[in-house]
């Protein structure tokens, strides 16, 4: 699949068709009448009609133009009224009379059967009116000359609305499927330039910063509508409740400086931007703070469904490489251990059977292993709270491996993001499992502490120290990445007292000397 840029940025396809089809009928038209009035030799004095012709059309063509995604019926009527009234008043219907059929027929083609009818209806009584208004003998011959024309824009306008009905018909059953498709060579476009651009997290800090520059305001909240109609943070700190209460209530009531912007899709509000700390809103300011949050509205949209597409791909291929780890190698070392045992109880020489014990041995640790890394793969935070899932998998280590933990959790506020919280448990199960193989640690000491916007975790040890990078081994900078994707900071230092320690921060949390996490504490072993 190649993706393709779109001929028109900004213009629908119909509405692009349509004003080509319009713009084409007057061209036929205006070259008929030329033809009609060549042939009767009377170009030269028809040319200066000819010439108000063409601005008529030109200007009628620029109209539908910039209204292309919002077609006006009156456009079409001010075009009946204007042709009818000049050819009818310089007695021009005879050469120039191709043109009158003009109107009705652009509006079959644009707007449809009814204003089809209203405009063959104001271009006749119009003609009428103009011919009554003009008391001559030839009264009834000039109505004859009209007449075809009226009739031939009233029929082939009708069958321009029926056509165009079944093109609009059939382009709304291909929407979605056009969308989808967009959407698809979009992401195909970025995965490949290797820019997917699709963070739900590092586009609500692109809007912040881009809010921020355009209305001069402090900062600014970014919210999303889940399905349930409650609202989600992406960015923001202690006061995201407060900012959320802004939404709520009546722009009057609102803390001075403050603003609601909606994010707008097509047919729903998907979110909202609350920005904060605005010396006086204009409406000028509105106006700019509303052109930047539709600008990111449907990026932002597309990136938390990509967000929920990625996490559900993501846990089922975990779910799929430990079924494939479990069914496949772990049975396979397994059945080598059992060889092992056997080799071990028949050999009648000390030394094979040290080296078969030996070998057993480390069967056993590797399975061991193994069995780790499935329930690494298999463990997700299932509840929306990483306090819970965290403490989960920290008890099992301890519990498997007998180190000493402690707990220190604290987690309050609306939960983190599904991929914020999946991440941020990622890391700390690669911490923990850095201590548990290589630390040669007694004690281990994790601590949580997140208000729905701002987090800390931290992973201590009282091991051999010496985390630094290995060749070949790639876990620390698994960790830092994960942490750059929801954008924290990882820092990797030695513990005053021997050991090492795993911090993990949000932008807006500074660290302090001495801070602790307060929540349930406990130590398993």
């Amino acid at each position: 699949m190649t993706p393709t840029a779109p001929q028109d940025a900004g213009v629908s396809r119909p509405a692009l068709q349509s004003w080509r089809t319009t713009t084409a009928v007057r061209v036929f038209a205006l070259s008929l009448a030329t033809g009609t009035a060549l042939s009767n030799g009377v170009l030269d004095v028809s040319a200066p009609k000819l010439v108000v012709l063409c601005l008529v059309a030109a200007v009628s063509s620029l109209l539908e133009w910039m209204t292309r995604n919002r077609p006006s019926h009156w456009h079409a009527v001010g075009e009946a009224v204007a042709v009818a009234l000049l050819l009818v008043s310089t007695d021009a219907m005879a050469e120039l009379g191709a043109y009158l059929a003009v109107a009705p027929i652009a509006a079959g083609v644009r707007h449809g059967l009814v204003t089809t009818l209203n405009v063959s209806l104001v271009s006749g009584l119009t003609t009428a009116a103009s011919i009554a208004a003009d008391p001559q003998d030839d009264a009834l011959s000039r109505l004859g000359e009209t007449l075809p024309w009226l009739l031939i824009g009233l029929g082939v306008g009708l069958l321009a609305s029926w056509q165009s009905r079944s093109t609009r018909d059939q382009a709304a059953r291909q929407a979605p499927y056009a969308a989808a498709h967009h959407l698809m060579a979009r992401i195909h476009q970025l995965a490949s330039s290797g820019n997917l651009g699709l963070n739900s997290a590092s586009l609500a800090m692109e809007l912040d910063t881009a809010m921020c520059r355009a209305t001069g305001g402090a900062r600014s909240t970014i919210f999303v509508a889940e399905p349930d109609h409650t609202l989600r943070p992406l960015n923001g700190s202690d006061d995201v409740a407060r900012m959320a209460q802004e939404i709520e209530i009546p722009d009057s009531e609102r803390t001075p400086g403050a603003a609601v912007v909606p994010l707008r899709g097509v047919q729903q509000v998907l979110g909202y931007c609350v920005v904060v700390g605005v010396p006086r809103w204009t409406p000028e300011l509105e106006e700019r703070a509303r052109d930047v949050a539709d600008e990111f509205a449907v990026r932002l949209d597309t990136a938390v469904l990509f967000d929920e597409v990625r996490s559900l791909a993501t846990a089922e291929e975990r779910n799929r490489i430990a079924r494939e780890m479990h069914d496949g190698v772990a049975q396979e070392i397994v059945g080598l251990g059992y060889i092992v045992d056997e080799i071990e109880s028949i050999s009648d020489q000390e030394q094979t059977r040290e080296l078969a014990s030996a070998l057993r041995a480390e069967i056993t640790r590797l399975v061991s292993e193994i069995r780790f890394s499935i329930f690494d793969l298999r463990h997700e935070v299932s509840d929306g709270r990483l306090s819970s899932s965290l403490a989960d998998y920290a008890r099992e280590v301890g519990h498997s491996t007998g180190l000493r933990v402690h707990l220190s959790l604290a987690e309050s506020g609306p939960p983190l993001p599904s991929r914020t919280a999946t991440e941020v448990l990622r890391v700390a199960q690669e911490a923990i499992g850095n201590v548990r193989k290589h630390s040669r640690a007694d004690n281990m000491w994790v601590v949580l502490d997140s208000d729905g916007s701002r987090l800390v975790l931290e992973v201590r040890d009282d091991g051999v120290g010496n985390a630094e990078p290995r060749e070949h081994h790639w876990g620390l900078q698994t960790m830092r990445e994960r942490a750059r994707t929801v954008g924290a900071d990882l820092d990797i230092t030695t513990r005053p007292a021997g050991g090492t320690v795993v911090s993990l921060r949000s932008p807006t949390t500074a660290p302090h000397e001495g801070e602790t996490a307060h929540g349930h504490h406990r130590a398993t072993g």
